[in-house]
């Protein structure tokens, strides 16, 4: 492989700068959802991946994909070296990471933080794989809300009966709804927009991330809002096939992916801040409190039942929630 010259700064969020003499990497195949195809942000943050990749010895070819399942399916049949997926459909591949993701595990963006650095030390490599697919990178992409068209509807015992536009694929979020007492509206990631702003759902979930872009206060209207209480954190998540990738490389995207987790992250803050106050549905502790619950069994339920959930990860994420806040319930009744 010929030498080139190598002397950059990461664009979008550049945080890292490469420079000196580097080898011309090997040709690989990155696979890239985004809803806004090559325009999205997350293909942009891919743009950022890919340059960086170089240094790790590798040259990626970006293909741009507005379906996730056909991007997975790709990746699934080995037409793509590496994806970049949701940590919902990433669950499908390998499950320690994607567990991150679990229904109220993670109820803020430092937390987060942390679980992702500690994904990026070498002793947790292992169990990032699963056959020959591997979790190579972690980022945020948003704390996920539930979103109502009447603000009166701010606990579990207001959302029995009514209708939630959901990812049908998504076996937390159906399992979700059935607790809840309410209905569900199949969805996926492309429509359920649509579907909460034209009447059919009175209920969505989505990242502040999602607000504007999909125009969900159409959904919301005047009586509606946005409960703040973060009932997931969405994650995007390079997947690898291992076989076609060193182990050093892998290691050095999990670390670029936790050193760069705060300007990562930055969009995601932006967009909350961005959304007019008047949306914001703030509850009480009461109410937090059963929702903690609620998600404390589905996630036990998914470990145990479904096996959709991994254990190891969800003890750690309990680890995490106490060392935070050690008031909270569960640290005592450790069922994780």
């Amino acid at each position: 492989m010929k030498k080139q010259l190598i002397s950059l700064c990461l664009g979008t969020f550049g945080a890292l700068c490469i420079a000196g003499n580097a080898l011309a990497g090997e040709p690989r195949t990155l696979c890239v959802y985004d809803p806004s195809g090559a325009n999205g942000e997350a293909y942009a943050a891919m743009k950022d991946y890919q340059i960086a990749a170089t240094a790790w010895g590798i040259d990626f070819t970006l293909k741009p994909y507005t379906n996730e399942k056909t991007a997975a399916d790709d990746f699934k049949a080995g037409q793509c070296d590496a994806a970049f997926l949701t940590g919902v459909r990433a669950r499908g591949f390998t499950k320690f990471a994607a567990t991150t993701e679990a229904l109220g595990a993670t109820p803020s963006y430092e937390l987060l933080g942390e679980a992702i650095k500690l994904m990026a030390q070498p002793k947790v490599a292992k169990k990032l794989k699963t056959g020959d697919y591997e979790t190579a990178m972690v980022m945020p992409m948003g704390a996920v809300y539930i979103m109502v068209r009447d603000k009166s509807w701010n606990s579990i015992e207001a959302i029995a009966g009514k209708k939630i536009a959901t990812i049908g694929f998504d076996a937390a979020a159906t399992h979700m709804v059935k607790l809840a007492g309410a209905s569900m509206v199949a969805a996926d990631i492309s429509t359920f927009g649509g579907i909460f702003n034209n009447g059919a759902a009175d209920i969505c979930y989505a990242p502040a991330t999602a607000f504007k872009p999909l125009e969900l206060e159409k959904g919301v209207k005047a009586k509606g809002g946005i409960i703040r209480y973060p009932i997931a954190q969405l994650t995007g998540q390079v997947l690898i096939h291992s076989s076609k990738f060193t182990p050093e490389f892998a290691q050095s995207s999990r670390e670029y992916g936790a050193n760069n987790f705060s300007n990562i992250l930055a969009l995601s803050t932006k967009s909350d801040a961005s959304i007019d106050k008047k949306y914001w549905i703030d509850i009480d502790k009461d109410a937090k409190a059963r929702y903690d619950a609620l998600f404390q069994d589905v996630r036990v339920k998914l470990r145990d039942e479904d096996q959709i959930y991994d254990k190891e990860m969800l003890s750690l994420m309990r680890r995490l929630r106490c060392k935070a806040d050690n008031t909270r319930p569960e640290c005592a009744q450790k069922r994780e």
